[in-house]
């Protein structure tokens, strides 16, 4: 595998491009909506990520699963069937395989972005954190733009422009904020001069996100903050410092520059922050399905086809693997991340003080992404699973002191298997892209049928625009995806 650290750097590179354009066009692109032209850009970067990065990084990936302790390979094993049989034993098997690819691809691309991410240098690092914050500022101009325009009639979704939710801003948001703090720590010295460059972008988008009061996005970056401290201690203070004074900035603009409420306003929010906006009945269903339908659940996108005209998903990717894949799955996810918890632990404890900082802004990244999906869709939804792989695959992908080696070394034959691997990776890339496709037909096409079964023009999505599979069997109901 090429170690240059322009190599490395590409599967970032693609990454990054593709979030920005799949951020800005829209505003651009008038006749195509955000949701759908995010979906292209994600639905591009997981094809290259799986295509081109894997098949650059298959010998790594697999001499590293065959590597691993057997404990481990038992516990990959024991989840790829139990993966498998819920997709295989499904009411729809083509709407299982689907589902099964989409894992697949997040999955490998995470993989893949790791792999490189233990090559970057010093230099790939603060280009990454530049390009963020230098995302976050043309983003953050063109937001008040907008807002100043729609300020007398102004409602919460205005505060997230480009993004069909302003939920999916804050999905977006809770990943990359901490991110581009990596321009200020990926040196010798943090940069002061950096730090004020962004000190700016940063206030600006919590200020969208306190304005538009998105819930699961700030508690997760309340919340990355003291975990980066505790994990890292002293080496955490300038990220986290940071994190923080911009937050306390955009909080006093939201309190002083917010056209929802404020300052001398009876009601500061405008709906009630303690409540759960309907989460906790879809929480409560999806207890319940994982329990009568164990142990492979509802099947895979069952909660999009459970009978209920509701939200496609449970908002919560613990309690939407148990409903969907069965109790015992989610268990084992569960595991998983304890034990990738574990890992990070430790590897901040052997860690030199030099790289602490660095490894503290993808900490509280990801600290924040974990604790937000747990409230929120970002699995499902377009970008905001890109960021989820990014930070996924920076975070376990780090290495102190990583960079390219500068002698040589010697091309390793790569295994028959490694190749057979990447190859049947790449097929499911293809169903993908194949399946999806007609998926987001049949949406379009049953998009007016379910209005008329709602009651009301409203949308549920998932990786469409219309996410109930109820409404796409009544005008398909012979559709090849919907065959048992």
């Amino acid at each position: 595998m090429t170690r240059t650290p322009a190599a490395a750097f590409l599967p970032l590179a693609v990454i990054l491009f593709c979030l920005a354009a799949g951020v800005f066009l829209p505003w651009q692109l008038w006749s195509l909506p955000p949701y759908d032209l995010q979906r292209a850009f994600q639905g591009g970067a997981l094809a290259w990520l799986v295509a081109v990065g894997g098949f650059q990084a298959r010998r790594p990936l697999y001499c590293s699963l065959a590597a691993a302790a057997f404990a481990q390979r038992l516990v990959s094993a024991t989840v790829a069937l139990l993966m498998l049989l819920a997709a295989a034993l499904s009411p729809f098997p083509g709407i299982g395989l689907l589902e099964l690819s989409y894992l697949l691809a997040l999955g490998v691309s995470v993989a893949v972005l790791a792999i490189h991410a233990a090559r970057l240098t010093t230099l790939c690092w603060m280009l990454t954190g530049g390009l963020l914050a230098l995302f976050m500022l043309a983003y953050g101009v063109f937001a008040i733009d907008h807002v100043r325009v729609a300020w007398a009639v102004a409602d919460r979704h205005d505060f997230g422009p480009g993004f069909a939710n302003v939920r999916f801003f804050a999905d977006v948001a809770v990943g990359v904020m901490p991110l581009s703090l990596l321009y200020v720590v990926s040196r010798q010295a943090p940069s002061r001069v950096a730090a004020m460059l962004c000190l700016a972008p940063l206030t600006v988008w919590w200020w969208l996100l306190w304005v538009s009061e998105s819930r699961g996005a700030l508690l997760g970056l309340v919340v990355a903050g003291p975990c980066a401290l505790w994990l890292l201690g002293r080496g955490a203070r300038w990220p986290v410092g940071l994190l923080a004074i911009s937050g306390v900035m955009g909080l006093l603009g939201w309190w002083y520059l917010n056209p929802l409420g404020g300052a001398g306003d009876s009601a500061i929010f405008v709906r009630d922050i303690t409540s759960g906006s309907g989460r906790l009945a879809l929480w409560r269903d999806a207890l319940a399905y994982s329990v009568e339908h164990f142990p492979l659940g509802l099947g895979p996108m069952g909660f999009a086809a459970d009978g209920h005209l509701r939200s496609a998903h449970v908002h919560n990717l613990l309690l939407n693997t148990a409903a969907e894949w069965g109790l015992p799955l989610a268990l084992l996810w569960l595991a998983l991340m304890l034990l990738g918890c574990r890992a990070l632990i430790r590897k901040a404890r052997d860690m030199p003080e030099s790289s602490k900082p660095v490894f503290a802004c993808l900490v509280m990244a990801f600290v924040g992404m974990m604790v937000n999906v747990q409230v929120a869709g970002a699995q499902v939804v377009p970008l905001s699973a890109l960021v989820m792989v990014l930070v996924t695959g920076l975070v376990f992908g780090y290495r102190p002191g990583s960079g390219a080696s500068s002698a040589p070394r010697a091309k390793a034959p790569v295994p028959i298997g490694a190749t057979l691997a990447w190859a049947a990776s790449v097929l499911m890339i293809i169903y993908l892209l194949i399946a999806g496709l007609a998926l987001y037909r049949l949406a379009v096409d049953s998009t007016p049928e379910c209005f008329r079964e709602l009651g009301r023009a409203y949308l549920y999505p998932r990786f469409w625009s219309q996410g109930r599979q109820e409404c796409m069997q009544l005008v398909a109901p012979e559709h090849w995806l919907f065959r048992q």
